[in-house]
């Protein structure tokens, strides 16, 4: 948590994080522009301190390397202990989680990524990728929807709850336990049902010798309207939940 309370206590760096809400996959180039008075070494150790505290992430995308805001650490600081204080002392870090989380995304339609989140949870790598490949049965951490799929490349899958279908899609690419990729065709409103299908993408890493921590990033490429919206808003609450589900078997 001292990192986060660091990276947030720099002006500089809160002016980095508001460019990313504004939009985000943006080049150190761009980025450095919000910054005139700093050199670009000053604007990549600034964003490399937001990186350390896992505030943002980097995603290569040919030869440019884009950053991506990640609100998870924000989150996963209200529901460990802020929840604890009164509303109205915690009213104000709340409000910037909000201001970081609730703005939509610019769409993009170059197979480049609209929302990148990435995740650190103390399970192995098969236990994660177990959860995410769940079928047949309501999982908690994700509002009690369940998923049916046979979980092989061309094959579809569905998302429903309470009967209706809420996400459809394709297995493009399965590799367990890395690597999970499908299309994503949101339905859960007359909105995006009409919206192109965009595209999930998980990679799961171990991050220690022992494989009992793995870092999650999830990424939706090519999302549109509220589609995009909805991932932004809604996706460090779905992870953050399936983090503590497999880590205190209680979702948030």
């Amino acid at each position: 948590m001292d990192d986060i309370f660091k990276a947030l206590g720099d002006a500089s760096r809160r002016a980095l994080l508001d460019a990313l809400k504004e939009e985000d996959g943006q080049t150190l180039g761009h980025l450095a522009e919000r910054l005139p008075q700093m050199t670009r070494f000053g604007v990549s150790s600034h964003l490399g301190i937001l990186e350390a505290a896992g505030l943002l992430t980097t995603v290569k995308s040919g030869r440019r390397k884009l950053h991506y805001l990640n609100a998870v650490p924000l989150l996963e600081l209200q529901q460990r202990w802020l929840s604890n204080y009164t509303r109205d002392a915690a009213a104000g870090l709340l409000a910037f989680g909000r201001h970081l989380e609730d703005a939509p995304m610019t769409a993009i339609h170059d197979n480049r990524p609209t929302t990148v989140y990435a995740i650190h949870i103390r399970a192995a790598a098969e236990r994660v990728f177990e959860a995410l490949t769940a079928s047949g049965e309501p999982r908690p951490w994700l509002y009690g929807s369940t998923t049916e799929s046979s979980w092989l490349p061309g094959t579809p899958y569905t998302q429903a709850a309470d009967g209706y279908t809420l996400i459809g899609g394709e297995i493009l690419e399965i590799d367990p336990p890395g690597h999970l990729r499908m299309t994503f065709d949101a339905r859960w409103d007359e909105a995006t049902t009409v919206e192109p299908a965009g595209i999930i993408d998980y990679l799961l890493e171990p991050v220690d010798d022992a494989g009992a921590v793995t870092l999650l990033t999830v990424t939706l490429f090519d999302l549109v309207g509220s589609s995009a919206a909805a991932a932004q808003r809604d996706t460090p609450e779905i992870y953050s939940s399936l983090k503590s589900w497999l880590e205190t078997g209680q979702a948030l």
